[in-house]
């Protein structure tokens, strides 16, 4: 299949190469998938049980991986690099069409899913995977919507996250991420990340209630971020 105007209007399974095929590149994990060796092994030992879905965008010569999978994928090209067995270079997988209005919201919030189903995902990668998809329902509304339509969006597309823990993802990204980078993607859990925020929220309170402006104005976020960055 090397032409888009070929591929399937319905779900349909087909047998596709590796060099058919690129991984998502919008898929919100950026960290090494814990389970990696475990499931090289399983599918060295086993061969592909759970191939992932593809899909393909209009235009592009190359399937990607729909919804979640992309691990799978990196181990499919590593073992027929170090085998060159043909079983892992050509297997079998579900094609499903690409939604010519929705595609990219589905895929996003696919991989979302996919990847907390199995409990993989950095809270930092959920909140910048969260955020990607707020990007593209503003899009797809033509205008910002707040987290709690946000919330009811994601619900509806199979991905259900509560107004307030989209509040929190959103002060993590605009908070703590410009000072602790390294930190929140060695694996922050959220519940230090809810104490930072709540540290963070009383200092503001203080700062607020106390700070008088002098000659040389004083930026709460800059001084935070400037004394939490020295704690990374």
């Amino acid at each position: 299949l090397g032409a888009t105007a070929s591929d399937p209007m319905v779900d349909t399974p087909m047998q596709v190469t590796l060099d058919q095929i690129r991984p998502y590149q919008f898929n919100p994990r950026r960290s090494p998938n814990p389970q990696y060796e475990a499931i090289k092994a399983s599918i060295r030992q086993r061969g592909l049980d759970q191939p992932p879905s593809i899909t393909r965008r209009p235009g592009e010569e190359h399937f990607i991986i729909r919804n979640g999978g992309n691990t799978r994928l990196a181990i499919l090209n590593e073992l027929y690099r170090e085998t060159g067995d043909e079983k892992y270079f050509k297997f079998h997988c579900l094609f499903r069409p690409w939604d010519a209005v929705r595609g990219e919201i589905i895929s996003l919030t696919g991989h979302l899913a996919e990847n907390d189903l199995q409990g993989q995902l950095l809270f930092i990668e959920r909140a910048i995977g969260v955020d990607k998809a707020r990007a593209l329902y503003e899009t797809e509304a033509g205008e910002s919507i707040s987290l709690r339509e946000l919330s009811r969006r994601l619900s509806a597309d199979g991905y259900p996250v509560s107004a307030s823990h989209l509040s929190r993802m959103h002060d993590t990204i605009r908070y703590l991420l410009p000072a602790i980078p390294g930190a929140l993607y060695s694996g922050l859990g959220v519940d230090r990340i809810i104490k930072l925020l709540s540290l963070r929220k009383t200092a503001l309170q203080c700062w607020d209630r106390n700070y008088q402006e002098q000659e040389q104005h004083l930026d709460f976020d800059t001084l935070f971020q400037d004394v939490l960055s020295q704690f990374e």
